[in-house]
C-alpha cells in the first residue's frame, strides 16, 4: 500500500472537487468509540486483506491532516499514513505495534497500556503526573485524547492512522508541540459489510474480534464491533510462581449515522474498553543490592501482588452540514472518562521494602466548530474554535512496611491531587494557489490555557519528599503558526518550506517532590522545515523525505530526582536536527516493499543546575531518543491456478541506542537492537477467508524497554532493566462478508 500518490490532473493543482472521490463534505471527522462488546465482535480493519499489487495503484489515500480531506501527495507535512490494510498486514492490534513503522518514533518505558509514553523527535510524556501534558496529541474521529492513559487503544475498524511529525498547532493546537497521531475509523455506509477473525498462539495468546455494518433504511445506518484479548505470562514471578507481564482486554464500539438529505451528515458514537492484567516488572540487573533476584530476563522476583486496571468510555456526536456548495460546517462534540489503577513493587526485590498504589480517574469534554471552503479557486481555508474541560484526581500512596528499612514504624507517603484545565483556541489556515504550480499556506492559533491544582502531599525526609498543602492556579496565552510555500515541480515532484511554532501550557508536579515549588513553565518550539515528495506515473513506488531544525525554548523535561522520583523542570533550550524518510516500492506484480528511516539529533544547548547546583546538562542527549529509527517491510503474493492467492511477508526493524534519563548516567544507557517479524498465508477463491501463521521476534531477541535507577535506587544501589517481548508465534482465520 502506497503512503504518497499524487493528483491524476498532470501538473494542476485542483480543489477538492477536483479529485476522483466524494468531496461533497468532510464526512471521516467523526468520533467513534464504543458502547457494545460481546466476546465475538471484533476489528474491521484486521479481517481486510492487504491488496495486490494491480489494485495498490488504482489506490488514491486521502487524508484529513489539515482538517480536509486532501490527496497525500499535496500535503506539505512530514507524515506517515498507514492504512487499514497496512494495520492488518502487520497484525497491529494497538499504537504500540505499529511503533517500528514509523520514523522517530518511539514508545518508551514499560510495555503497558495505562502509562504509554509516546515521543516523537525525542518528544514525549510522563504518564503518571497529571499536572504534566505530553508534547503529542492523539486524535480518534476528531476527538481529542486528554491523558496518556487513553492513548494505546486496540485499532478497533480503523480507516487509517496519519502520524503527523512537527508542531502542529495551527489546526490541532493542543499538546501538538512534537506531533498528532490522527485515527480515523470506518463510518457506517449504504452497504452491508462484516468480519469475524481468531487468532490463537503461544502463551495462551487468544484473540476473538467481529463487526458488522450497514443500512438500516435509506437514511440511517450502523455498526458495532468488538474484541476480547487474552494472553498468559512472558515472566514468572519466581517467589510466587504467577505470571506476570500478562494481556486481559476487551472493548467495543457502536456508532449510528443519520443522513436525513444529502447535505447533513449526523454520527453519534460510543465505546468502551476494558484492561485488567499483572505489568511487566523491572528486574535487577545481577549484583544489584549485592544479590541478584532472578536468573534470567523472563524471570522477577517481588513480593507485591502487582497489577495494572483500566476502564474508559466515551460518546461523541459529529455533524457535517455543507451550508453551501462552497461551504461546510462541522461540529464534533465529545466526552471521555478513563479510571486506571496499578500496584507496583517499587524496590524490585522479594523483600517488603516498597509499595506503591496510584489511582487516576479522568473526564474532559471537548467542543470544536469548524468552517471550510471548498471553493475550487485560488484560496481555501479552514477556521474554528476549540474548547477542553479536563478534570483529572490523582490518589497515591508509596509505603515501607514496619520492621524493615526504617525501624519498626514503617514510612507511608501520600498524595491526593486535582488539577482542571480549561482550554478555548480560536483558529484558522488558508491556502493560496498562486499558480497551478504554487501555492502559499498561512495558519494562527491563538490558545488560551488556565490549571487550577488543589493538592495535598504528606511526605518523609527519609524519602527526601516534603509535606505540602496547597491550592494553586495559573494561565497562559500564546499564538502559534504556520506559514510557507509549496511547488508542484512536476506531476510527479511536490517540494515545501514551511515555519512552525508550537506551544504547551505550563502546570504543576503533581508528584511526590522535595520542594514547594511545584509549577513549571509553559514551552515554545519553532519548527524549521523543508520536504519532497515523489510518485511514479503508475503509483506504484513513491518517496517522501523531510529535514528539520526544532529551537525549544523552555522545553519541558521530565528528570529522575533520587527517592522522589521523576519531577518536571524547564531547561532553557534544546536543539533537534532530523531526517526523514519514507519510501514504498512495487518493482513488479505481486511484489510491494515499504522502508522507513529517522535520524535524530536531540539535545540540551542549555539547562543549568540540572542535577543540582552546579551540575549543568548542556550537551546531555535528551531521554528516548536514539539517532537512528529504521524499518522495512516486503510482502510477496504469488496467484494460483484456482484463483486463490499465497502469500509471504517480512518485517525487519532496528532501534540505535540511547539513554532512558535525561541524566545521561551510564546505567540508564540501552543498546540497540533489531528485530524481525515474518507471516505466511492462503486466501481462497474469493478472498472472503483466509489462513495465515505469524511469527513476531522471530530470532527471540532481548532487548530493554526501559533502563535505570529504580525509585529506592539511592538507598540500594540498583540498577533495573525491563525486558520487551519475547518471540511470539500463532494462526490467524479470517472471514469478511
Amino acid at each position: 500500500m502506497k503512503t504518497v500518490l499524487r493528483s491524476k490532473k498532470c501538473g494542476n493543482r485542483v480543489s477538492s472537487k477536483g479529485f476522483a472521490v466524494n468531496r461533497q463534505l468532510p464526512v471521516n471527522i467523526a468520533v467513534s468509540v464504543f458502547a457494545v462488546c460481546i466476546p465475538g465482535v471484533g476489528l474491521m480493519a484486521q479481517a481486510q486483506t492487504p491488496p495486490t499489487a494491480s489494485e495498490a495503484e488504482q489506490d488514491q489515500i486521502i487524508v484529513t491532516a489539515r482538517r480536509r480531506e486532501e490527496l497525500l501527495f499535496e500535503v506539505p507535512i512530514s507524515m506517515t499514513v498507514i492504512s487499514g490494510e497496512e494495520i492488518a498486514a502487520r497484525g497491529a492490534n494497538d499504537l504500540r505495534d505499529l511503533e517500528f513503522a514509523v520514523p522517530n518514533i518511539s514508545f518508551n518505558g514499560v510495555d503497558n497500556n495505562v502509562g504509554p509514553e509516546i515521543a516523537i523527535r525525542g518528544i514525549g510524556s510522563d504518564a503518571r503526573n497529571i499536572g504534566f501534558e505530553t508534547g503529542v496529541a492523539v486524535y480518534v474521529d476528531g476527538v481529542f485524547t486528554g491523558r496518556p492513559s487513553s492513548y494505546n487503544f486496540d485499532l478497533l475498524d480503523v480507516e487509517r492512522l496519519e502520524v503527523l511529525r512537527g508542531p502542529q498547532g495551527t489546526l490541532f493546537g493542543k499538546n501538538a508541540t512534537a506531533g498528532v497521531i490522527n485515527v480515523t475509523t470506518h463510518r457506517p455506509g449504504d452497504e452491508l459489510r462484516g468480519m469475524a477473525e481468531l487468532q490463537y498462539g503461544n502463551y495462551d495468546h487468544f484473540i476473538v474480534r467481529g463487526s458488522v455494518s450497514g443500512p438500516l433504511s435509506p437514511t440511517v445506518s450502523a455498526g458495532v464491533g468488538g474484541f476480547r484479548r487474552s494472553r498468559g505470562g512472558y515472566q514468572t514471578n519466581t517467589l510466587t510462581g504467577e505470571d506476570l507481564y500478562t494481556d486481559d482486554s476487551w472493548g467495543g464500539r457502536a456508532q449510528l449515522r443519520f443522513r436525513p438529505r444529502a447535505d447533513l451528515d449526523i454520527l453519534l458514537s460510543a465505546d468502551v474498553g476494558i484492561d485488567d492484567y499483572i505489568p511487566n516488572i523491572n528486574e535487577l540487573e545481577p549484583g544489584s543490592f549485592g544479590f541478584s533476584e532472578a536468573p534470567n530476563n523472563r524471570e522477577a522476583s517481588v513480593d507485591a501482588p502487582v497489577f495494572q486496571t483500566r476502564d474508559m468510555w466515551g460518546t461523541s456526536l459529529s455533524v457535517d452540514y455543507e451550508l453551501t456548495n462552497s461551504l461546510a460546517l462541522t461540529s464534533i462534540t465529545g466526552y471521555r472518562s478513563t479510571d486506571t489503577e496499578f500496584l507496583s513493587d517499587g524496590d524490585g526485590t522479594s523483600s517488603p521494602f516498597l509499595t506503591s498504589n496510584f489511582v487516576e480517574t479522568q473526564e474532559q469534554l471537548t467542543q470544536e466548530v469548524r468552517l471550510s471552503s471548498h471553493l475550487g479557486g485560488s484560496v481555501e481555508f479552514t477556521a474554528g474554535f476549540f474548547f477542553l474541560w479536563q478534570d483529572v484526581v490523582a490518589d497515591r500512596i508509596s509505603a515501607i512496611p514496619p520492621n524493615t528499612l526504617v525501624g519498626p514504624t514503617g514510612i507511608a507517603v501520600t498524595l491526593d491531587a486535582t488539577v482542571e484545565t480549561i482550554n478555548y483556541a480560536p483558529f484558522a489556515e488558508v491556502d493560496i494557489n498562486l499558480t497551478d504550480a504554487l501555492s502559499f499556506t498561512a495558519g494562527l492559533r491563538y490558545s488560551h490555557v488556565k490549571k487550577d491544582i488543589d493538592m495535598d502531599l504528606v511526605g518523609s525526609p527519609a524519602f527526601n519528599i516534603i509535606t505540602l498543602s496547597t491550592q494553586e492556579s495559573r494561565s497562559d496565552d500564546a499564538l502559534s503558526f504556520t506559514f510557507g510555500p509549496s511547488y508542484l515541480v512536476s506531476e510527479n515532484v511536490n517540494i515545501y518550506a514551511r515555519i512552525s511554532r508550537g506551544f504547551k501550557a505550563g502546570g504543576f508536579n503533581a508528584d511526590f517532590v522535595s520542594s514547594s515549588k511545584i509549577t513549571f513553565d509553559s514551552e515554545t518550539v519553532t519548527n524549521y522545515e523543508s520536504g519532497l515528495k515523489f510518485v511514479s506515473d503508475d503509483n506504484r513506488h513513491s518517496v517522501n523525505i523531510a529535514a528539520f531544525y526544532m529551537d525549544y525554548r523552555n522545553l519541558q523535561v521530565i528528570r529522575f530526582e533520587q527517592l522522589a522520583g521523576f519531577i518536571i523542570t524547564n531547561a532553557g533550550s534544546a536543539d533537534i536536527y532530523g531526517v526523514e524518510v519514507d519510501a514504498h516500492f512495487e518493482p513488479f506484480d505481486g511484489l510491494s516493499i515499504n522502508a522507513a528511516v529517522g535520524y535524530l539529533d536531540a539535545t540540551f544547548a542549555s539547562f543549568k543546575d540540572a542535577g543540582g547546583p552546579g551540575i549543568d546538562f548542556d550537551g546531555n542527549s535528551f531521554a528516548n531518543a536514539p539517532h537512528w529509527t529504521f524499518s522495512t517491510s516486503a510482502q510477496y503474493e504469488h496467484a494460483l491456478a484456482s484463483g486463490s492467492t499465497l502469500f509471504i511477508r517480512g518485517e525487519y526493524s532496528h532501534r540505535a541506542s540511547n539513554f532512558s534519563r535525561t541524566e545521561n548516567d551510564p546505567n540508564s544507557f540501552i543498546d540497540g537492537f533489531g528485530l524481525l517479524n515474518a507471516r505466511v498465508g492462503y486466501r481462497f477463491l474469493d478472498d472472503s477467508m483466509s489462513i495465515e501463521f505469524w511469527t513476531r521476534n522471530l530470532a527471540d531477541k532481548e532487548y530493554i524497554n526501559d533502563r535505570g535507577t529504580p525509585v529506592l535506587g539511592g538507598l540500594l544501589g540498583q540498577t533495573a532493566r525491563n525486558f520487551g517481548a519475547p518471540r511470539t508465534y500463532g494462526i490467524r482465520l479470517a472471514k469478511q462478508f
